[in-house]
């Protein structure tokens, strides 16, 4: 019974193991892609106004006084097995006040998913190479409906 059971958790193990390493040969073959795969490919998977509807889906989720806003370049996440592998993700850093008046950085992870704008994670990673969004800040100076 307990060499059954020591066979079946190395056997969950060695699944395990095989999973995330075929994951970091995935991620090691697309960071060796170079910058174009990095910026034109993954925004050819966009709408072309993404910029106005990511902005929109904020404004219509966020609750707080947005002080700036930046946005990355598309680029490709590893989402999982669960998800197909990669997807093409945008990465919003939102600086808001918050209840008691201090500034503070939220990140915002999207994608698209049959033209509708899916969150991925959010406070969850860290985005990078960002520049300004001013169609968040234009949205959101809009009297809400």
């Amino acid at each position: 019974m307990i060499n059954h059971a020591n066979n079946t958790a190395l056997a969950a193990l060695a699944l395990c193991l095989t999973t995330l390493l075929g994951a970091r040969d995935v991620l090691a073959q697309n960071g060796k892609a170079g910058a174009l795969k990095q910026s034109a490919a993954p925004a050819a998977a966009l709408p072309t106004n993404y910029r106005q509807l990511i902005a929109e889906y904020i404004r219509t989720r966020n609750r707080y006084v947005v002080r700036d806003a930046k946005i990355s370049k598309p680029y490709e996440r590893w989402g999982g097995l669960l998800r197909g592998g990669t997807f093409t993700a945008v990465c919003i850093a939102v600086f808001r006040d918050n209840p008691f008046g201090i500034v503070v950085r939220d990140n915002w992870v999207v994608r698209f998913e049959d033209r509708q704008i899916k969150p991925v994670a959010m406070g969850m990673e860290s985005c990078s190479d960002l520049s300004p969004f001013p169609e968040l800040i234009k949205a959101l100076a809009r009297p809400r409906a």
